[in-house]
């Protein structure tokens, strides 16, 4: 009996954001050695590059672009230039974020702003432009966004991210439900806290320090294990999958 169920990627065009370092670097080098093409963004175009030729030695096709989320004008001129260069987008990984932790009543305008700007603004616009290019081509495609587990239980030092992060698992499902008769599935992945250069800088925050302790499984999580999530939500693996918020955190909200 042939095998029914491939979490390959080949031929997939998969787009990643925030692809120069961190849980996304992981993600684009992981899809490539599952056979995808990428086509990487981010704000440090030196490091996008650096993801794309680790990329290349798969053998598979990879490009880098500069990209800042925060901005709609940057997101557009990113996308024009990915579907220049590829023609379509299979899966977007909307993954680039941000977090500057500290107490809520601390929070400035400008800091509120910028947070929001990332992890909700940019990642809702990333969503629906590449919806519209996976619609106006017919290509039953997949989006999926890096929550985080703040998003679904919050968390103290985390307020504006927190909110930030559930807005994506609320238009996450407001998505799943309105593309679904495009066959587009929409999906998020909620990571604990996981080995990056973000959480090296939070965790310099000895009060935000304590809440590593809180991972039922002791340990925080590596950027490979999150990059597995998105492999099988990119797969036709998970073609019946969509609205759902992965929570790949060590059972965190589940206590």
């Amino acid at each position: 009996m042939g095998r029914t169920i491939s979490f390959e990627l080949d031929d997939k065009i998969v787009v990643v954001t925030g692809a120069g370092r961190g849980i996304g670097k992981s993600i684009a080098e992981v899809c490539a050695e599952y056979g995808a093409d990428l086509a990487l963004g981010s704000r440090t175009i030196s490091q996008c590059e650096e993801t794309a030729a680790v990329c290349l030695t798969s053998g598979v096709r990879a490009a880098a672009w500069q990209l800042d989320v925060s901005k709609l004008d940057s997101i557009r001129t990113f996308l024009d230039s990915v579907l220049g260069e590829y023609g379509r987008i299979d899966v977007l990984v909307n993954n680039a974020g941000y977090n500057d932790p500290k107490p809520a009543l601390e929070y400035t305008e400008g800091e509120f702003d910028y947070i929001s700007d990332v992890n909700f603004k940019g990642a809702f616009f990333m969503a629906t432009l590449a919806a519209q290019s996976m619609i106006e081509r017919k290509i039953e495609g997949s989006i999926i966004t890096i929550s985080s587990q703040a998003g679904v239980v919050g968390g103290p030092l985390r307020a504006v991210y927190a909110a930030a992060k559930g807005a994506v698992g609320q238009f996450t499902r407001s998505f799943a439900a309105e593309w679904a008769p495009h066959k587009i599935t929409v999906n998020a992945v909620a990571p604990t806290f996981t080995r990056t250069p973000m959480l090296e800088a939070a965790i310099q925050n000895q009060e935000f320090r304590k809440n590593l302790d809180k991972v039922p499984m002791g340990r925080i999580a590596e950027p490979e294990e999150i990059a597995a999530a998105v492999v099988y939500l990119a797969s036709d693996a998970a073609r019946m999958v969509t609205g759902q918020v992965l929570c790949v955190d060590g059972g965190f909200t589940a206590v």
